[in-house]
């Protein structure tokens, strides 16, 4: 070869691996931003379907039903907030909460066992009776660095004590209804009609007495000691008591409380 030949290849350095494109701090931000205002529209949403468990609890408790009408249970949506009923009976509810912020996607929540519980516009997700679901973040399959978020606190846990139990005193009602229908006597024991309606957290109902022609029970709660609420329905031999102040329903199927 000649010393002015072109060589038959020359030597290229290989090629660097791609470390990819740094996104720029700014994009970042809006991001962390953006999440940030997501996730307080999603807790208005939160806040305002916990606060319709609440009214409705309360309303059923003095009126054995729940209602629809927001004026007769003492609530209106705040922050922007839009509830709508998704249904609705006289034993139970569901309800979806949307903000204008976060288009196509909802939270729901519900109480009763009369329906199937509802899902959420977008990832169709659903709950256990009194806890809130929302379409706050995609699934885990279709990103990494969210998890899927779901409300675990449970509404029907921080009703107030006499309200809760006055509620689930009213379904004791009811289900001692369906069960005299079947069984042609009222039931002395609860274990049976749990299938029907579970009570709220922190409350135990005990029948106190019953045959083929009344029923006697009282309801107490883990977060008010020394005090319950009682019913009564039919020729009782004795209409119960309250543990504290010895309070007594003068109607049948009203349930009244320790104050």
């Amino acid at each position: 070869m000649s010393s002015d030949s072109t060589p038959d290849s020359v030597p290229v350095d290989p090629p660097k691996a791609s470390r990819g494109v740094a996104r720029p701090r700014s994009a970042v931000a809006n991001d962390h931003s953006e999440r940030s205002l997501e996730d307080e529209n999603f807790a208005k949403i939160r806040k305002n379907l916990k606060a319709l468990v609440a009214a409705e609890e309360a309303f059923y408790a003095e009126n054995g039903a729940y209602s629809e009408e927001f004026s007769f249970i003492h609530f209106n949506p705040e922050d922007s907030v839009h509830v709508r009923f998704l249904w609705i009976t006289p034993e139970g509810w569901a309800a979806s909460g949307t903000h204008p912020e976060l288009q196509g996607r909802d939270c729901v929540t519900f109480v009763g066992k009369a329906k199937a519980p509802p899902t959420t516009l977008k990832y169709v997700r659903s709950g256990r009776e009194g806890f809130t679901v929302c379409d706050d973040a995609r699934p885990v399959s279709q990103t990494l660095d969210r998890k899927s978020s779901l409300d675990t606190s449970n509404a029907l846990a921080t009703v107030d004590p006499a309200i809760a139990m006055k509620v689930d005193l009213r379904n004791l009602v009811r289900s001692q209804i369906t069960w005299f229908a079947m069984q042609g006597i009222y039931a002395r024991r609860t274990e049976p009609l749990a299938l029907q309606y579970l009570w709220h957290p922190g409350v135990r109902v005990k029948i106190l007495s019953a045959d083929a022609h009344s029923w006697a029970a009282k309801a107490t709660h883990s977060r008010f000691p020394g005090g319950s609420c009682v019913i009564w329905v039919g020729a009782v031999p004795e209409r119960p008591a309250t543990d504290k102040q010895g309070v007594r329903s003068t109607a049948p199927g009203i349930p009244v409380c320790d104050q």
